[in-house]
């Protein structure tokens, strides 16, 4: 019972970047804010163009929805919000896995 973050759905506003994640057929809507996604693209040194970064983040942004989803941290309105806190309460995480 997973989060997955529906592509389609993602859609940048001035205080970050919004989008829908599917878990079992319900739709929550989350976000991440500029700060956090900032961050993410500053660890790992992503130089490409927004999308190519969006892209290559994705997972590393639906392990974090999730985290903060299993923890039942949702905001008052029942958003899904990873905020730059977020990032050191569940960690940076590498985009690849290693061989090892």
């Amino acid at each position: 019972m997973s989060l997955r973050v529906i592509f389609d759905s993602l859609s940048a506003q001035s205080k970050g970047l919004c989008f829908q994640c599917d878990r079992d057929g319900k739709i929550i809507q989350c976000g991440i804010a500029e700060a956090a996604l900032r961050d993410l693209i500053d660890f790992h040194r992503i130089q490409s163009n927004k999308y190519k970064a969006l892209r290559a983040l994705l997972p590393e942004i639906e392990r974090l929805a999730n985290a903060k989803c299993g923890a039942r941290r949702f905001e008052e309105n029942g958003w899904l919000v990873i905020w730059p806190v977020d990032l050191l309460r569940y960690g940076y995480q590498g985009r690849y896995k290693s061989a090892a």
